[in-house]
């Protein structure tokens, strides 16, 4: 009897792991490393190691297209908000992301691993965007968008990076 008992719950929890392994979606990428000493309060970078590891990080599935090899979240927005007109409105998601690689690599990437998006140079800023007929970044900001531009300056939080990738989307269905 002790034996069917052990064997009957080894089963249950053998399948429970199984199914809640299968149904856990892959994350979008990886949070940045912090280091231990950038979370105690007072240090110079607390504000943005405490954004960082605040920050959610989405499935893949739910940003619906592929995050750039080997690049980190540095923070992400998931309430983005704006007022218009009185009322407040949902803006896109965003994930602000650093890499050690080139503008010109991830611009490269992107090109081949986006379906349905454009492509434009605004103000020589590399910007895919997700809109049929003319897009404005600067007026438009309900448009999902990446847009990939050079870091412009040391980040503590990730000082190997040289490139950052600011991501709007809207959940994929």
């Amino acid at each position: 009897m002790k034996r069917s008992f052990r064997l009957l719950a080894g089963t249950i929890i053998f399948l429970f792991m199984l199914f809640t392994g299968l149904a856990m979606a892959e994350p979008f990428a990886p949070l940045v490393n912090i280091p231990d000493e950038m979370l105690q309060d007072g240090h110079d970078q607390y504000f943005n190691a405490m954004t960082a590891r605040n920050s959610k990080i989405p499935s893949r599935e739910e940003v619906g297209f592929p995050s750039y090899p080997g690049s980190r979240i540095l923070f992400s927005q998931m309430e983005n908000q704006t007022t218009e007109n009185g009322e407040e409105v949902d803006l896109p998601k965003r994930i602000y992301m650093g890499t050690p690689d080139s503008v010109e690599q991830v611009v490269e990437f992107y090109k081949q691993n986006l379906e349905g998006w454009r492509y434009g140079e605004f103000y020589s800023t590399p910007t895919f965007y997700k809109k049929d007929g003319k897009f404005n970044p600067f007026e438009d900001m309900m448009t999902p968008r990446i847009v990939i531009s050079p870091e412009m300056r040391p980040r503590k939080i990730m000082p190997a990076s040289k490139t950052v990738i600011d991501i709007y989307y809207e959940k994929s269905n």
